[in-house]
C-alpha cells in the first residue's frame, strides 16, 4: 500500500511561501492563517510535474480538455460514485479570480447582489465588491456549538430582485460544516423560486470527517443542476494552490456557453505544469487524500485535548469537514485587535475571526495543516497568549 510521510519536517523559511515568509515573516511567527499545508504534494504529482518540466520547451500550450476533464471525472467516480458528463466540465484558472471572476462577468451585471453566508471565506467579498456587484449577507447562526442557515432570512434576500448569486461554500470555510443533502435541498429550491443563481464553492469537498459526507450540489437532481454552478479544485486536498488549476461543472448547456464566452474573451490560457499536476493527484493520489484525512483528525483532537485541559473557557466549534478550526475566545472578553495581537506576541500567527464578517468578532481560524509537532509549538506560543492575558 502507497504511504505519504506528513511527520516529515519540512522547512518552508526562505522558499518565497506566503505563509511562513510573508505570514510568518520569514520564522518569526509560527502562522497558523493562510489556508494552504505543509506537507509534500504526492509522489505521482511530483514526478508528473517534473517529467514535463524536464521536456524543456515552455512554449504557449493547448488546453488538454479531454484527458483534463476525463481526470476530474474519474475523480468524482471514485470519491463519490458518481458518472459525471465530461462535457460538463469546464477549466477556469484558479477559483476566485479565475472561475469566480468569470461567474460574476457571466451571470450579472454591475450593480447587481450576491448573497453570502457570513462568516465565510473573505475573498469572496473581495472578488465581488471588485467587480463591481454589491454583497448580500444571510449570516449563519449559531446554536448550540453547530452553525445553521436562517432559511427565513435566506428567502427573504433572495427575493430581492437585484440578487442574481447565492454563492454558498460547501464544506464551510471557516466554521467547518458539511452541508447534508436535505439542506442543501433546501437552499436549491429557495434559488428556484426566486430566480437566484446558485454556484457552490465546493473547494474543500474531500476534506470531511467521521460519518459526515460532501455531497456535490449536481448530484442531488436534475431540477437542482439546471440552476447550478459549482466550482472546484485540487488545491486543498494535494497542496497544489500555486498551480491555479481549477474547474467548474456546469450541467446547464446555456449556462454552460455563456461561462464559455467570458472565458474566451479573457483569453485564457493554463498552467502547462498545473494540469499534468491535476490530472495525476486525481487519477492516482487517493491514497493520499484517505490518509492527509486521517492525519487531520489527530491534529483535530490534539487541539480540542488542548483546549479542554488548559483553558476550557475557550470552545472550538467541532469541524465537520475542512483542515479549519473556528475557536471561540470571545470568554478572554478582548477587542479583537487586542486578541490579535495577544497572539503575536505569543509567536503564532492565527486569522482573525472579524476577516470573515462582524459576526467573527471573538472568534479566531486556525489552520492545523502542518506537521503535529508544529503545531504543538503553536499550541505552547497560544498557551503563552493565555497566560500573559490572565496576568494582566
Amino acid at each position: 500500500m502507497k504511504t505519504h510521510d506528513f511527520d516529515e519536517p519540512i522547512e518552508r523559511v526562505g522558499t518565497d511561501s506566503y505563509k511562513w515568509d510573508h505570514e510568518g515573516e520569514g520564522g518569526k511567527y509560527i502562522p497558523l492563517g493562510v489556508a494552504d499545508t505543509d506537507f509534500r504534494a504526492p509522489r505521482e504529482v511530483i514526478d508528473a510535474v517534473m517529467e514535463r518540466a524536464r521536456f524543456g520547451v515552455y512554449a504557449y500550450g493547448d488546453l488538454p480538455q479531454q484527458r483534463f476533464a476525463k481526470a476530474v471525472c474519474h475523480w468524482y467516480k471514485e470519491r463519490y460514485g458518481l458518472a459525471v458528463d465530461p462535457g460538463m466540465v469546464c477549466h477556469s484558472q484558479g477559483l476566485m479570480t479565475g472561475a469566480l471572476w468569470m461567474i460574476l462577468h457571466a451571470y450579472t451585471r454591475p450593480g447587481d447582489k450576491v448573497l453570502i453566508q457570513p462568516p465565510v471565506y473573505n475573498t469572496f467579498s473581495v472578488v465581488i465588491q471588485g467587480a463591481g456587484r454589491f454583497v448580500e449577507n444571510n449570516e449563519l447562526v449559531l446554536k448550540d456549538g453547530r452553525y445553521e442557515i436562517d432559511f427565513e432570512d435566506l428567502e427573504r434576500k433572495a427575493q430581492d430582485p437585484r440578487v442574481r448569486i447565492l454563492l454558498v461554500c460547501n464544506p464551510h470555510n471557516p466554521v467547518g460544516r458539511v452541508w447534508t443533502r436535505e439542506e442543501l435541498t433546501r437552499i436549491a429550491e429557495i434559488c428556484r423560486r426566486t430566480n437566484t443563481l446558485l454556484v457552490s464553492d465546493e473547494i474543500h469537498g474531500d476534506i470531511v470527517y467521521g460519518d459526515h459526507r460532501h455531497t456535490p450540489l449536481f448530484s442531488i437532481s436534475q431540477e437542482i443542476s439546471d440552476n447550478l454552478v459549482v466550482m472546484g479544485s485540487p488545491s486543498k486536498t494535494f497542496n497544489l494552490a500555486c498551480f491555479y488549476s481549477a474547474y467548474v461543472v456546469i450541467p446547464n448547456k446555456a449556462l454552460r456557453d455563456q461561462y464559455r464566452v467570458v472565458y474566451e474573451d479573457y483569453h485564457f490560457d493554463y498552467n502547462y505544469l498545473g494540469i499534468e499536476a491535476l490530472i495525476a493527484a486525481y487519477e492516482q493520489c487517493g491514497y493520499y487524500a484517505d490518509q492527509q484525512n486521517a492525519y487531520f483528525q489527530k491534529n483535530i483532537a490534539l487541539v480540542r485535548d488542548f483546549l479542554k485541559e488548559k483553558m476550557p473557557e475557550v470552545k472550538m466549534i467541532e469541524p465537520e469537514g475542512t483542515y479549519l478550526l473556528w475557536i471561540d475566545f470571545r470568554a478572554w472578553g478582548l477587542p479583537q485587535t487586542e486578541l490579535m495581537e495577544l497572539f503575536s506576541s505569543a509567536g503564532v500567527k492565527l486569522n482573525s475571526g472579524t476577516n470573515y464578517g462582524s459576526c467573527g468578532a471573538g472568534f479566531v481560524r486556525m489552520n492545523i495543516a502542518t506537521q503535529t509537532a508544529v503545531l504543538q509549538k503553536a499550541l505552547a506560543c497560544i498557551e503563552k497568549a493565555r497566560q500573559a492575558h490572565f496576568r494582566a
